[in-house]
């Protein structure tokens, strides 16, 4: 287990991000492009310079019980390693429509589910859930007597959170995307990499069409749509409600209502094989509805 601390965590893993790279961008050193969704302002970038935080998956504190901890690494490290592999054979399908593209799809799951349990934002989430969980810090115990320091509830301190928080990512990776399998999944697929599927600082996403309704209850609702790019050419559609068909190309119309889906849903940026002024100035929350995309 390493102990170099302060690296640079990709939360999104370099690659993932290599899947969005322009076939005739390989020998750039800058290989993606990037739009900064605040400034609405298109860069080159490299998949290191990308999706990162500098001691993310760090245990806070120190001493022989941090230290004996498991590495964040151990629990990406298989499904980072085959990822590349995986998605090349789903692309050697092209020439046969993706057919028979659903033996991949167990792994796509864990895959899925491993990027959003490394996420940012389930971070976020499981902080703000430690915060408004109440603890008594014990100050001595005699016999079965047991004294507190404050009869008044408080929050768990920082890095109880931060490291309990690593603990419970750990322990979702491990359940193997198990709740991803109650849903139905179809694949959508483009063939021009000047209209290609882009993806955002959190690639998976639920579009929860219905507001106001907890977490699970939007998901077990049929109109929520579960989305998830792949790579630039392709991305996996979830839903309670079965698609008419398991696998389709999109067509122009609906690949631009895809990209501008992910434009809504980005808060800090956009990645994409190529520079795409039409989503650059898009300010809408509700992108056009698609006639494919979902139940195609």
């Amino acid at each position: 287990m390493s102990t170099q601390k302060g690296r640079r965590d990709h939360y999104l893993p370099q690659g993932y991000l290599r899947g969005f790279i322009d076939p005739a961008r390989e020998n750039e050193e800058k290989l993606l492009w990037k739009l900064n969704v605040p400034s609405k302002q298109w860069a080159e970038k490299s998949t290191k310079a990308l999706g990162f935080v500098h001691g993310f998956y760090d245990y806070a504190g120190s001493g022989p019980e941090i230290d004996s901890l498991p590495s964040a690494d151990g629990t990406f490290s298989e499904l980072e390693n085959e990822f590349p592999a995986v998605r090349e054979k789903l692309l050697s399908l092209r020439k046969k429509g993706f057919r028979n593209w659903t033996k991949h799809l167990d792994f796509l799951l864990r895959y899925m589910d491993m990027i959003r349990a490394r996420s940012p934002i389930y971070f976020a989430h499981r902080e703000a859930a430690w915060k408004a969980t109440p603890t008594w810090i014990i100050d001595k115990v005699d016999g079965n007597k047991i004294t507190l320091k404050s009869m008044e509830g408080r929050p768990p301190p920082d890095n109880f959170i931060k490291n309990r928080t690593i603990s419970q990512m750990r322990e979702e990776i491990q359940k193997n995307g198990a709740w991803l399998r109650d849903f139905n999944w179809a694949l959508r697929y483009t063939e021009s990499v000047a209209e290609p599927f882009v993806a955002s600082e959190a690639p998976f996403v639920a579009d929860e069409i219905q507001k106001g309704v907890s977490d699970d209850e939007a998901l077990k609702h049929p109109d929520t749509l579960l989305y998830f790019p792949v790579c630039w050419q392709v991305c996996l559609f979830g839903s309670i409600r079965r698609f008419d068909r398991g696998t389709d190309k999109l067509e122009s119309r609906d690949m631009e209502v895809a990209r501008r889906k992910y434009r809504a849903f980005a808060k800090e940026f956009l990645i994409s094989p190529t520079k795409l002024d039409d989503i650059a100035n898009f300010c809408g929350t509700q992108p056009p509805e698609s006639s494919a995309a979902a139940s195609g």
